[in-house]
């Protein structure tokens, strides 16, 4: 973090890893007791890290717009990114930000964002939604080629975004496209004008009877006999989720291996609506089978007497669904 003319402007300037769940914050405190705004992702910040999942908050100003700049790269090439929320404090995408991240799966951009650089999501190849808010208006060339798995964009801007220095789709595969307006919107995007370029070319269009985003209901996590279960009250939702150990406790009955804990996150997603708060639930492997009674203890999942790497391989394998 790099104060710069009495803001803060984020930026890595090591090539230390980062992984996890990331939250960018509209202000911090400093060391000084001071609190400051978070202006800016700077160039590459988190770029090739191993990152699963970022929101970005930003602060608006007095006005309402956003203030939080996406510098170019930024994100680029983060493989195991899959979710990424632009909250109502971002302005702007800078230049290839999201470049190249092959496990990103859902984009949602804020009401305040107004635009984004060229080729800002080229290459998410398993990129499947995109949430547009309301204030986009401009789109850099190649923002989404090249990501072949993109079915569904909803738009909610009252007016269709202009594309400037090029396509922003592969041309041959706008007619796989869905794109989902509000009714109140939909001729500003269906009209066969020269400056509505590419919308009035998409296969399929929805008229969506919202004008405002909604947000996914928060997910419950449970755990029973090895299996971790989820739910939400949005149906149709599906989760990303992720696991860590957590080695805060050690274990001294002679019958038993050492212990260990684990902390579940999930996210509820579904498209077209904004993904949920992340969900947190930690659990513990603690029990062996009781030599007297053959009981099953909780933790020995595989139940082989012990509890160890097995058995956190095979909760592991459960959540994320292999």
């Amino acid at each position: 973090w790099y104060d710069k003319g009495g803001v803060i402007l984020v930026k890595d300037p090591s090539d230390k890893d980062y992984f996890g769940d990331i939250v960018i914050p509209g202000e911090i405190i400093t060391a000084d007791g001071v609190t400051r705004n978070v202006i800016s992702i700077g160039d590459r910040a988190f770029s090739g890290t191993s990152i699963l999942s970022v929101t970005i908050k930003g602060k608006k100003d007095d006005y309402g717009n956003g203030t939080l700049y996406v510098g170019s790269r930024a994100f680029a090439l983060c493989k195991s990114l899959s979710t990424v929320i632009l909250g109502e404090g971002v302005s702007w995408i800078g230049d290839y930000a999201f470049y190249g991240c092959v496990n990103l799966t859902s984009v949602v951009v804020g009401d305040n964002v107004t635009g984004f650089g060229r080729q800002a999501f080229q290459n998410c190849s398993s990129l499947r939604s995109v949430v547009l808010g309301k204030r986009v208006n401009s789109i850099g060339r190649s923002s989404f080629v090249d990501c072949p798995e993109l079915k569904d964009i909803y738009c909610y801007a009252e007016n269709s975004p202009s594309q400037y220095g090029g396509r922003i789709f592969n041309h041959e595969q706008l007619q796989y496209l869905t794109l989902h307006v509000p009714e109140a919107y939909y001729s500003n995007y269906v009209f066969d004008v020269e400056d509505n370029y590419p919308w009035q070319f998409f296969g399929n269009k929805v008229k969506m009877t919202s004008v405002t985003l909604e947000k996914c209901a928060t997910p419950k996590i449970a755990y029973a006999g090895g299996n971790v279960s989820f739910t939400c009250d949005t149906p149709g939702a599906t989760f990303n989720s992720t696991v860590e150990y957590v080695e805060n406790s050690f274990n001294n009955a002679s019958s038993f291996t050492a212990p260990s804990h684990f902390r579940v996150r999930a996210v509820a997603v579904k498209d077209g609506y904004l993904p949920s708060e992340v969900a947190v639930q930690e659990f513990a492997l603690e029990g062996i089978v009781d030599p007297t009674t053959g009981e099953y203890w909780k933790g020995d999942e595989n139940r082989d007497g012990k509890v160890n790497d097995s058995d956190r391989l095979k909760v592991t394998n459960v959540i994320m669904d292999k």
